[in-house]
């Protein structure tokens, strides 16, 4: 069985990949290596590939940097947190996470502006009984894009149900129930401007901080998304910096 390392040793997607499928591309789309680190200062933006593409107004095809590499966060005394561009990665660390923890279909609280649930006409058969991260690395790869990845998880009860956070009076409501075993989802589109699509929503990045240090701790994991098409990955890794300012001092 291959590692989460091995597994995420760099590679392309080619365009019958569900990603590359968004927009009928001519360029390949990088995936990044993931990386473990015990800090998230070394997330670096990649500059000479491509993570995402998308038609814009115009039906031209546009193409958007993502991340150099994707990180995984071990430090005493904190559940793991993966740093990583595309979301439908997300499930795949979530599902690494579970089976080392042997907590049987958590909730996911999902923090993001989109629900992230189209329709998703693949079908992932997992084995109970076996540890398939390699079928689930493909499947989400390749058969999943960034806004189809909830609904199989659901179907395979890799999590047993969702708590969507689509605005900040959900998350200023966030609770969380003693002894609850949850994962904590972020996409940080969430904190872009529901007025001025192209400007950070200051007190959203404020509130997602307050919680985030509140309640990551408790996670079986934490997944964050830095998500191409939505946010120059450089405005991504500064939210992504305030809301470590005071977490990497616990």
């Amino acid at each position: 069985m291959k590692t989460l390392e091995q597994l995420y040793n760099w590679f392309f997607l080619n365009t019958t990949c569900a990603n590359a499928k968004i927009t009928i591309c001519d360029k390949f789309l990088r995936v990044a290596p993931l990386e473990k680190t015990d800090h998230y200062t070394q997330i670096q933006i990649e500059e000479d590939n491509f993570a995402f593409a998308e038609k814009n107004g115009n039906w031209e095809i546009e193409y958007f940097h993502g991340l150099k590499n994707f990180l995984l966060i071990e430090k005493s005394g904190i559940p793991p947190i993966f740093i990583f561009d595309n979301h439908n990665h997300a499930p795949i660390f979530r599902y690494y996470c579970i089976q080392k923890s042997n907590i049987k279909s958590p909730t996911l609280i999902h923090i993001d502006q989109h629900s992230d649930c189209w329709e998703n006409k693949e079908t992932l058969e997992l084995n109970s009984k076996e540890d398939d991260i390699e079928k689930v690395f493909h499947f989400y790869n390749e058969k999943c894009n960034v806004g189809n990845f909830i609904p199989p998880s659901l179907e395979n009860w890799i999590i047993s149900d969702q708590i969507q956070i689509r605005a900040t009076s959900a998350l200023q409501n966030l609770k969380i129930e003693k002894n609850q075993n949850f994962i904590l989802d972020i996409d940080l589109d969430f904190c872009l401007s529901w007025i001025d699509r192209n400007q950070i929503d200051k007190e959203s990045v404020k509130l997602l901080k307050e919680k985030f240090n509140k309640i990551s701790k408790f996670a079986i994991c934490t997944t964050i998304a830095t998500s191409p098409y939505f946010l120059s990955q450089e405005v991504a890794i500064n939210i992504i910096k305030t809301i470590f300012s005071e977490h990497s001092q616990d």
